[in-house]
């Protein structure tokens, strides 16, 4: 029990349910949006926040064997688990450009100001609220795995780990967006990411593309998660100030 409350549990199970819980409502509503022609155009959501889901079903598994005994076995697990959410972290925060589906759907309407007619903001909202679910399922692991980091090997190593998947977390969105690369290609398909990398790097204004596309991603997702880490910490200091001795009196 002690072990469960340092990873702090049962918190983080009341989180992930309630990220579940709004995921679950916001695929119904999407579900449930239909073209004139009868289609479902939001069907594909789905599959992309189960991907999402992904990173966050591997760092309860990460947590999961934090409470093993030290060991061989123990190790691979872990480092296969490990690599297993970091090649699928991207699909969390993916779900952020998911966005522009809502305005392929929509053309803008010169003589007005703004999109009015109310079925583009019955597209829109349910969109944004998956944009903001994204974010936050990716914020969640990648803090349950940061405390993971820090704690094995300092803070300073938890930090600078946290700065790295934030940055290839954001160029694994950009490939994902433009390049249409998939999590698994890295083991079924490697030598295609090498080309696509080659042919990406050797051309500037690819280049320069993924430099404004990938350092907005990056600036979205840091500044998310930045903001929620600071929270986490006005909950720590809170916590101490109550017990401390002679608090209250």
């Amino acid at each position: 029990m002690d072990k469960l409350k340092s990873l702090q549990y049962p918190w983080k199970l009341y989180l992930w349910l309630t990220l579940l819980l709004l995921t679950a409502i916001d695929l119904a509503v999407l579900f449930d949006i239909r073209t004139g022609a009868g289609g479902r155009p939001y069907r594909f959501m789905i599959w992309n926040f189960f991907l999402a889901w992904l990173p966050a079903a591997a760092a309860v598994a990460l947590d999961g064997l934090a409470l093993l005994r030290k060991g061989a076995a123990k190790m691979i697990l872990t480092a296969g688990m490990g690599l297993l959410w970091l090649f699928f972290f991207p699909n969390s925060a993916y779900v952020v450009t998911d966005l522009l589906h809502v305005f392929r759907n929509y053309d803008f309407d010169p003589r007005q100001r703004f999109w009015s007619e109310i079925g583009f903001w019955h597209q829109l909202l349910p969109m944004l609220l998956a944009a903001v679910l994204g974010l936050l399922i990716a914020c969640a692991s990648l803090y349950s795995v940061h405390k993971l980091v820090a704690r094995a090997y300092g803070r300073a190593t938890g930090a600078a780990f946290a700065v790295v998947v934030l940055l290839l977390s954001s160029f694994g969105i950009y490939m994902g967006r433009f390049v249409r690369w998939n999590s698994w290609d890295v083991v079924f398909d490697p030598l295609m990411l090498l080309r696509d990398m080659r042919d990406l790097f050797g051309d500037p204004d690819w280049v320069r593309h993924l430099m404004l596309f990938g350092g907005g991603i990056l600036v979205l997702q840091t500044g998310v998660y930045v903001v929620l880490y600071l929270f986490t910490k006005l909950n720590d200091y809170a916590r101490t100030t109550k017990e401390e001795p002679g608090h209250g009196r």
